[in-house]
């Protein structure tokens, strides 16, 4: 069996979760004895591959041009949606004050699709590949295009159930679907901790860890802001370490607040981009680890902070599908709701996690399932 993943074409360039699940799902599939290659190039010939797999559908057009193609080369087609909430995108768009993006679109633009268009407009004059999908967007219309590519789809891969009602609520249409729960990165699920108190580099006891791109959708600012008022309010020094890279092209005024913010205070460490393979390690010694994000489609960063032992904070109906109790959770919007979470998650007692659970989120899992569905269809 040949596959083929197409991924956005700027996967490579700015990384993201969807890279995650792509890369992992692929690794994967190959030991089951699928030969996958990984493209995000509108050009590829589809002749060689006996089915497509897109991945991501919101603000992506170019997955409609791929779903087009699959169908002109006669190829089943297997789409991995990521779909986020359009209510909680909505709200981000509208509240953020940070970007010339988002001051101009929510003033003039009324539809999450015409603002999503901007944004991909912006994105072209950093990213010349970007052009000619986002070109095709302008004259179909983005929601159209999403619309076509889900129905255009054999099976639609979905994360969570909440997802599926999200998908019929934002295009009106029916589709086959499975549930394909994304899985925790082996050597988060293979840990081992350590016989110490402290980091051995960090040297800082209990601290709250945030892992993300700083960027305005992650709310660093705010999460700094409540972890602010929470030393005022309790006396307890509570210590803030940041783990990713800045989204310096993007995000240019909301990073220079956050560094300006993490020059002036002492409690904050920003460590910048960390290898992946040693953050469980970070995760282990905090006390916390912290996701105000305005929105995400499952929380995995949660899920991984709970797995390595530490408490987690979360936001956004699909995490809590996912997270259930593990989690205390909060209003992005809200600062004081943020601190309310913050300081339950810290005087909790550590997790319990069950084994059944952990083995039943694993990238081994997710590729025995999507194999599954490609049996299916080509039978």
């Amino acid at each position: 069996m040949k596959v083929l993943f197409q991924g956005r074409v700027d996967l490579n360039v700015l990384g993201g979760g969807d890279k995650i699940q792509i890369e992992n799902t692929a690794s994967e599939l190959r030991k089951l004895g699928v030969d996958v290659d990984i493209s995000t190039s509108l050009t590829t010939d589809y002749s060689p591959y006996d089915l497509i797999h897109v991945f991501q559908l919101d603000w992506t057009p170019e997955s409609y041009l791929y779903a087009k193609k699959s169908k002109k080369y006669n190829k089943p087609l297997v789409l991995s949606p990521i779909h986020h909430s359009i209510k909680e995108v909505e709200l981000f768009d509208k509240r953020s004050t940070y970007g010339i993006y988002r001051k101009i679109s929510g003033k003039l633009l009324w539809k999450q699709s015409q603002r999503d268009t901007l944004k991909n407009l912006f994105k072209s004059i950093y990213f010349f590949p970007k052009i000619y999908p986002t070109l095709v967007s302008v004259f179909m219309g983005l929601h159209n295009m999403q619309r076509t590519a889900l129905q255009l789809a054999d099976y639609v891969l979905v994360q969570t159930n909440i997802e599926v009602a999200l998908l019929k609520e934002s295009y009106g249409v029916e589709f086959k679907w499975e549930k394909v729960q994304n899985g925790v990165a082996s050597h988060f699920l293979n840990f081992k901790a350590p016989n110490s108190d402290l980091h051995p580099t960090l040297k800082i006891k209990d601290y709250l860890l945030c892992v993300g791109r700083v960027e305005a959708r992650k709310n660093q600012l705010a999460i700094i802001e409540a972890v602010e008022n929470l030393r005022k309010s309790t006396n307890i020094d509570f210590n803030l370490v940041f783990v990713g890279v800045l989204s310096e092209q993007k995000h240019q005024t909301y990073v220079r607040c956050f560094l300006r913010l993490v020059e002036q205070h002492s409690w904050i460490t920003y460590l910048g981009q960390v290898p992946y393979v040693d953050i469980p390690e970070y995760i282990h010694y905090a006390s916390v680890g912290v996701s105000a994000s305005w929105f995400e489609s499952t929380g995995l960063t949660s899920l991984d902070a709970v797995i390595c032992g530490a408490n987690a904070v979360a936001t956004g109906e699909q995490a809590r599908e996912y997270l259930g109790d593990l989690a205390y959770y909060c209003n992005p919007a809200d600062v004081s709701s943020i601190s309310a979470a913050i300081l339950k998650a810290y005087n909790a007692p550590k997790p319990q996690i069950q084994k059944e659970l952990i083995s039943s989120y694993t990238w081994e899992n997710a590729a025995n399932q999507t194999l599954e569905v490609y049996k299916k269809l080509l039978g």
